[in-house]
């Protein structure tokens, strides 16, 4: 019925299908541009290979011009009107610097875009990409972006994901203005990864706005500086936490427990110390904790044991007294567990 339906209408309303496909065809046009762009090498620094994900390979190659882009590697349509609606060329061996003035941009539809694991030479993150206020995803992580994170990401208010990390060059940096402007606007975010990015000149604080419907979020290796602030994240659907690798003093809030979804909690690496607090054992739905290179006292709470989800705990290098019971060595659940809180011991 659906078909006969778009014929009818395309026969009796012949303009439509002249709109339909001019659609189509511009967009095909702007892809074929934004892909002559780069240059494909299957060398790049950024190769998924490297993690647990598929192999790097160049999805361009099946991009001909004269083609239906629609039916290309990558690229998804909104077949009612050949609307480009996602692209996904994560993985895809590109290499070169990237324009500002990219055809890409001349996809205004576009809902979800990933970019990850290219390489793009250290280039500016253009400020164009504020103009992409239909994406509710968008991840450029490890794609060799340098310079600052444009505030006009900020815009793109409909976000339900977003992925800037940087693990490779770590070139990128953000100001107090362009973050705080982050905060607020991405009402809708439930997960972001920020990790890698400079934020020595940011007060944590900030994320004190963070929208209540977060579900994950990553600043790992952000060099976040400073007292971890009480009460710092009121985030009641929280599930992931990474603080790792940063620089962030004082005890650890008592207020983290009363984050009951938590399963993946790591601040490893910091500069905590004082006690481990005892509000932590109201996370029961723990998984993976990693507390592993700060300067903790104290001894360890028997209940750490206790967690009926926990699959990693790592608690080596602090000052910490006592051991872990021995069953837990050989407890089938329990894939990585450190036996002795001070390996000097």
């Amino acid at each position: 019925m659906a078909p006969y339906l778009f014929l009818c209408l395309f026969l009796f309303f012949p303009h439509l299908y002249a709109s339909f496909s001019s659609s189509g065809s511009h967009s095909c046009s702007s892809l074929i541009q934004f892909k002559n762009s780069f240059s494909i090498t299957e060398a790049t620094f950024f190769d998924c290979g490297s993690f647990d994900g598929p192999k790097s390979y160049p999805k361009t190659n099946s991009w001909k011009e004269g083609t239906d882009c629609c039916s290309w590697d990558g690229v998804t349509c909104d077949h009612l009107n050949a609307h480009v609606i996602a692209l996904d060329l994560s993985c895809s061996c590109l290499y070169g610097n990237f324009p500002s003035n990219t055809t890409l941009f001349l996809l205004p539809h576009l809902q979800k875009l990933n970019l990850a694991y290219n390489d793009f030479n250290l280039s500016k993150i253009p400020s164009e990409f504020g103009r992409f206020t239909s994406l509710f995803y968008l991840n450029l992580s490890n794609t060799g972006f340098a310079g600052e994170v444009p505030s006009q990401v900020s815009h793109l208010s409909k976000l339900v994901s977003l992925d800037l990390s940087d693990w490779a060059y770590e070139q990128l940096t953000i100001d107090k203005h362009a973050l705080e402007g982050l905060v607020h606007n991405l009402t809708e975010v439930r997960h972001l990864f920020l990790d890698g990015i400079n934020m020595s000149s940011v007060n944590a604080h900030v994320f004190m706005n963070l929208s209540s419907s977060l579900r994950a979020l990553s600043l790992a290796r952000c060099d976040l500086q400073g007292k971890f602030p009480k009460n710092i994240f009121d985030l009641p659907n929280l599930n992931r936490l990474y603080l790792g690798d940063n620089q962030l003093s004082g005890q650890i809030p008592r207020s983290l427990g009363n984050y009951l979804q938590l399963t993946h909690l790591d601040l490893s690496w910091n500069q905590l110390s004082g006690q481990i607090p005892f509000s932590i054992l109201n996370l029961m739905q723990l998984a993976y904790l990693r507390i592993v290179g700060n300067t903790l006292e104290g001894s360890i709470p028997d209940e750490v044991t206790a967690f009926p989800n926990l699959i990693s705990l790592d608690l080596t290098n602090n000052l910490l007294n006592g051991t872990l019971p021995s069953w837990l060595y050989t407890a089938p659940s329990l894939k990585d567990i450190s036996k002795n809180s001070n390996p000097n011991h």
